[in-house]
Order: structure tokens, then C-alpha cells, then sequence
């Protein structure tokens, strides 16, 4: 669907909107031995009552602690996606530093462990966690049956937190705060997330292990209430693997927090001509072919609403060399000025959507986030994607097509 296509009315109510967010979250991740065996996280940290604890940006510490055969690290909130990113970095030097050498990070949805590996773990890492979450749909508590002795398999979530930075807001800004203290608030915003978070995201993790996760966890509408909002658990820990991937992914579950928030959720998906099941299926499903309909149609939607600072996928979200920006209120570009001068974050989520996370992203977690040693030098999609794809020739041929595409 092209920019031209959309709704009016409705875009230009969601054009240059922004809200405040708390962002945090405790991911999972596998450690694994040079020959790719994962092993048991505790022999590398210590349990959740008494976890390292990681300087932040943020005025709390982060900790990192094993929960079951997995890893885990509860990274400091912010309302900011860089210092958040700068907190997960932070998490990541001293988890590479506690691991012996020749051992790796695993960042993979799900994982076959070892049985002498299972037997030979700490008792509380050889059972599943005991707190329940919840369905949105059903309403009702997710309840796995296996048995954790004999299930061979583990699951690293990415789970995300979302919540109110500030619990006095006034009228009419309220609302967020019934949004993120209401059972129908959280309903609403669980349910919205499966659509502007998992929907476009789902290409960049549909693995074999990612699909294998979401038959036991993450499936649809997976959240846990807390006392600042809620626990969203659908998404896999694929996201920790880059700055670049944390901005989309958080970038992506503010959008939805402020079109909740602001009422106009209900709109959004009236546009887009889907319904609540056929979210819930095809993202339990797995089902690739759904969701490249269902973002074809979403795409021009999410490229005009709110400000592109806050908006990793918003048509005005780029980076040029150019004196001048190519854009024309947002109504088109000039071919021949564009090439080799300028990355649109949009255009570049759409290339890794193609051709894969590591068309842009680097496999080594340490390169990636900055660690070996090196200077990091991005902390989000925009400025990162810019780095790594304004001379690449082949990504410029794809941007260029894309944005011809996407502005008639």
C-alpha cells in the first residue's frame, strides 16, 4: 500500500504525536561452549535473589542472575530507547566478562538441552517458572502442560516492560494511567501490541526455534500485569542482538502505547480492515504469508504517525550526507539526488525484513554492540543502518525501488 492510499483523517491525528514511556524489560539468552552446547547458566551466575548488579544510565542498577537453564538480565528503565540500549550494553560487557573464554551468547528462541546437562543444573533450573502469565483473548492464564525433568527443550522470551514514567498525570493524559493500571487498559494494550510490534516483526523471527517457542510460550496476547503497567511476553530475545534492533522493537511499542493512550486504536484497526482474530492466528500460526498483508497495509500507517525522533519507522526518520533533505513535504523524492547520499530507517527495516536480520546486523555480539574494544557508534536503526548501507550499492538499488514504490 502506498502513502496516497491512507486515511486522511486518521493520519493526520496520529502526525507529530509523542508520549513519555517507561521502557525496560528482562530478556533471556542462552550461554553455549565453543562448540555450540548450551550450557547450564548457573555455573556462570548467580540466582535472582542475589543477582550481579550493572551500572545504568537510569537511577536503578540492572541485574543479571540465572532463571532456569537460561540466562536472564533485568536491564534498568528509561524513558529514552538510546539510554536503554546504552543499559543493555552495559549488561553485555559484564556478561561477556563473567563467561569463560571460547564460550558465546546465544540469542536463539529456543534451544534442545543436554539431558546430563539437565540433570547436572542447579534444582532451581530444572524447573519452569512459577508465576503465571496471562492471555488477552481468552482472558484466562496460560498453562503449558510439561514436565520441566523430562521436556527437552528451554525458551529465552524477550519480554518487555511498558509502563507510565510519571503516575500523576493530569486530565486529559490521564487515560494512560487507567491504561496501564485497568484490566481493560491492559486488554486494550496488549492486544494492540500484538499488532504494531509482533505483526511487523514476526519475518525477522520466524526461525524453526522461534516457531517451536510459540507452540508452548509467547504466543499472542501474553502479558503480566505490574504495578507501573504491563509485562508484554509474546516476543522471542531476538531483539537484544543489536542497538539497531532494540530501537525498532521499543520505537515500535511506544507508537502503540500512545495511540491507546490518546483513543485511537480502534480507528487504526478500522483502516486497516482486520480483525482480532486473524491477528491472534496468524502470529500463534506463524504464519509469514498473513503478515506480509497485514504490514503491507499497516506500513504508510505507521510511517506518519508521531515524530520521527520517537518513530524508528517514520518516513522522516533518515540519514543524508545531501546538504538538502530529498523530501518534498513527504510527497516524494528526487531519484537522482537520493542515491548514495542518504539511508531511510524505514527503507532499511524493510531490506532486513528480505534478506534477513544479518543483511545488516552483525552475528558477533561483541562488534555489534560496541564491545571489542571499539567505540560504538550507534544506537539506534537510523544512524546505524546509515553506517553500515549509504555505499552499499545493492541496498541503494533496493531503497530506490521501495521509495518509488511506496510515494506514488
Amino acid at each position: 500500500m502506498k502513502l496516497s492510499k491512507v486515511d486522511k483523517s486518521l493520519t493526520d491525528k496520529l502526525w507529530q504525536k509523542s508520549v513519555v514511556v517507561s521502557l525496560g524489560g528482562d530478556p533471556e539468552y542462552f550461554v553455549a561452549n565453543s562448540r555450540g552446547k548450551i550450557l547450564n547458566a548457573d555455573a556462570f551466575f548467580p540466582g535472582k535473589d542475589e543477582p550481579v548488579m550493572v551500572k545504568s544510565r537510569s537511577q536503578d542498577k540492572s541485574k543479571v542472575f540465572f532463571d532456569g537453564i537460561q540466562a536472564e538480565m533485568a536491564f534498568a528503565h528509561n524513558t529514552c530507547r538510546e539510554y536503554v540500549a546504552d543499559n543493555i550494553r552495559y549488561c553485555w560487557d559484564i556478561i561477556l566478562r563473567r563467561i569463560p573464554k571460547g564460550h558465546k551468547i546465544v540469542l536463539r528462541p529456543s534451544a534442545k538441552i543436554q539431558r546430563k546437562v539437565l540433570e547436572a543444573a542447579d534444582p532451581e533450573a530444572r524447573r519452569f517458572g512459577c508465576a503465571p502469565d496471562f492471555n488477552a483473548y481468552t482472558q484466562s492464564v496460560n498453562t503449558p502442560e510439561m514436565d520441566a525433568s523430562r521436556h527437552p527443550f528451554r525458551y529465552a522470551g524477550g519480554h518487555m516492560h511498558l509502563g507510565v514514567a510519571n503516575m500523576q498525570y493530569q486530565p486529559p493524559h490521564d487515560r494512560y494511567v487507567r491504561m496501564a493500571t485497568t484490566a481493560d487498559g491492559h486488554l486494550k494494550i496488549i492486544k494492540f501490541l500484538d499488532l504494531m510490534v509482533s505483526i511487523p516483526t514476526l519475518l525477522l523471527d520466524n526461525s524453526p526455534a522461534a516457531k517451536r517457542r510459540r507452540s508452548k510460550y509467547g504466543k499472542a496476547g501474553c502479558f503480566r500485569p505490574t504495578p507501573y503497567g504491563i509485562e508484554y511476553r509474546t516476543p522471542s530475545c531476538w531483539w537484544l542482538k543489536s542497538p539497531m534492533t532494540v530501537s525498532i522493537i521499543y520505537g515500535l511499542a511506544r507508537l502503540a502505547w500512545m495511540i491507546v493512550g490518546e483513543g485511537f486504536e480502534a480507528d487504526f484497526v478500522k483502516a486497516l480492515k482486520v480483525d482480532e482474530d486473524t491477528i491472534r492466528g496468524c502470529i500463534d500460526e506463524s504464519d509469514d504469508k498473513t503478515v506480509k498483508g497485514i504490514w503491507d497495509k499497516m506500513r504508510p500507517y505507521v510511517a506518519l504517525t508521531g515524530v520521527p525522533t520517537n518513530n524508528p519507522l517514520h518516513i522522516g526518520s533518515f540519514r543524508t550526507t545531501a546538504s538538502e533533505y530529498p523530501l518534498d513535504n513527504y510527497k516524494g523524492f528526487k531519484r537522482k539526488k537520493l542515491r548514495g547520499t542518504a539511508v531511510y530507517a524505514l527503507a532499511a527495516f524493510e531490506y532486513m525484513l528480505k534478506n534477513g536480520l544479518h543483511s545488516i546486523i552483525d552475528k558477533d555480539i561483541k562488534r555489534e554492540w560496541g564491545l571489542d574494544g571499539g567505540i560504538p557508534y550507534h544506537n539506534g536503526l537510523m544512524t546505524g543502518a546509515y553506517n553500515r548501507l549509504v555505499r552499499e550499492h545493492d541496498f541503494q538499488k533496493f531503497q530506490e525501488d521501495f521509495l518509488t514504490n511506496f510515494f506514488k
